[in-house]
């Protein structure tokens, strides 16, 4: 070979290899970005799915707060009305011994009479009694008792029957079975109460003729079902999704605050492991409280 070929086979060799070394550098370098690029992309899928987690629950975690936060406001708010009722309660059962007592040195007989003293007296107990369950309803260590469905009922009517007879509300209650269930019997009466209480002020409010409450109590899968169902008309449509939320009231301000239904639920829920639902029937609105049937039915 002659020099001039010699010449181009170095210049190639000084060339054209380090050019193949390059490019081999750059395959491998384009397809080690690739991987990375891979790899961040599926970091970035990663922490996006890890970031949605971690704000559910940031948001969960915020709700508990609040809720926290809420029941011990509710539970502060219990003390004060237990400090600002005891005194006026003891002395309005003071006043009906004393009034008893005076009725009877005079031989004093009335059968109203002594009916109203013992409603005063049943209903300041009833009072009495109130305050120390929502105190004991924020108590983890509060205990369960077995006790009848009807009586507890027939007591809840009782507390109530004064104010429904003056408004000549018709109530019918009759139940051939002596279910025994285990819970917070004066919890449970609260909600019954509250809701016959609402009927009443619904019967009023809409100035129904021949105004009636039926409450009726079924055993069915496991679950006793005690249903309270008016003919008021029953509850707006748009209002069926909030019923139970707080502060929402189909009342004037100056007669209700919205909380009745919500405590109600909040104690068949969270208390009672149990289920509070609305709807309307053809003449007005029904509750339903759904709780777990523990025990066996006892007939009468």
């Amino acid at each position: 070979m002659n020099t001039l070929t010699w010449l181009i086979i170095l210049l190639a060799v000084v060339i054209i290899v380090p050019l193949l070394v390059w490019l081999a550098k750059l395959k491998l370098a384009l397809k080690i970005a690739t991987a990375n690029e891979q790899k961040l992309i599926e970091t970035r899928d990663y922490l996006e799915a890890n970031l949605q987690e971690i704000t559910s629950k940031m948001e969960q975690r915020k709700s508990e707060l609040f809720h926290q936060s809420k029941m011990a406001t509710i539970g502060e708010m219990m003390e004060n009305i237990a400090h600002q009722w005891r005194q006026p309660l003891s002395q309005i059962n003071s006043a009906v011994l004393l009034v008893d007592d005076a009725l009877s040195e005079k031989e004093f007989r009335d059968i109203m009479v002594e009916e109203k003293l013992l409603e005063i007296e049943s209903l300041t107990k009833y009072m009495s009694k109130t305050i120390d369950d929502f105190r004991n309803f924020f108590d983890d260590n509060k205990i369960k008792e077995d006790f009848s469905l009807k009586q507890l009922i027939d007591e809840s009517i009782y507390i109530v029957q004064g104010t429904l007879k003056e408004h000549h509300i018709d109530i019918q209650f009759e139940l051939e079975h002596k279910y025994i269930y285990t819970g917070f019997p004066r919890e449970l009466q609260q909600v019954i109460v509250i809701i016959l209480n609402n009927a009443k002020d619904a019967f009023l409010r809409r100035k129904i003729f021949s105004p009636k409450i039926v409450l009726t109590v079924q055993k069915e899968n496991e679950q006793y079902i005690i249903t309270i169902c008016d003919n008021a008309g029953g509850i707006k449509k748009d209002m069926l999704d909030t019923i139970f939320d707080p502060y929402i009231t189909t009342k004037h301000k100056s007669q209700g605050t919205g909380l009745g239904l919500y405590i109600s639920k909040m104690i068949i829920h969270e208390s009672m492991n149990g289920e509070l639902i609305a709807y309307n029937s053809d003449n007005g609105a029904c509750f339903e409280i759904r709780l777990k049937a523990d025990n066996d039915e006892i007939s009468i």
